[in-house]
């Protein structure tokens, strides 16, 4: 997931192969939009909690990332979806971290951040 340069930068979140998913994600593109600085850039896992399972969903996270935009909302209140990052970088600041970085929809919750 990163924001492109600039306030109001648009938030992009890509797979591993290169697909655009963000819309199938509503719930942790408003949360990072509303939260994280633009020209952020995160590596990290998707992740989707499955309510009445009471665990973590691979089943959900397919769902969620085949989600078309008219139904994302829906599904995103019953399968919330989290990011945990291991990675972050500023390339537009011109400088480069490491950290770690736990992460949910609404609220981002930086933990163990570290420096070079």
């Amino acid at each position: 997931m990163f924001t492109l340069a600039g306030p109001g930068g648009r938030v992009l979140l890509q797979t591993r192969r290169g697909a655009l998913v963000q819309c199938a994600f509503p719930d942790l593109v408003a949360a990072a939009e509303a939260q994280l600085p633009a020209g952020l850039v995160l590596d990290g896992e998707l992740l989707v909690w499955d309510s009445e399972a009471g665990a973590l969903s691979f089943e959900g996270l397919q769902r969620r990332a085949a989600a078309r935009t008219r139904s994302a909302p829906t599904l995103a209140a019953k399968l919330p979806a989290f990011s945990w990052c291991s990675t972050s970088c500023r390339p537009t600041a011109g400088s480069f971290c490491t950290c770690r970085m736990w992460s949910a929809a609404p609220a981002w919750r930086p933990c163990s951040p570290t420096t070079p």
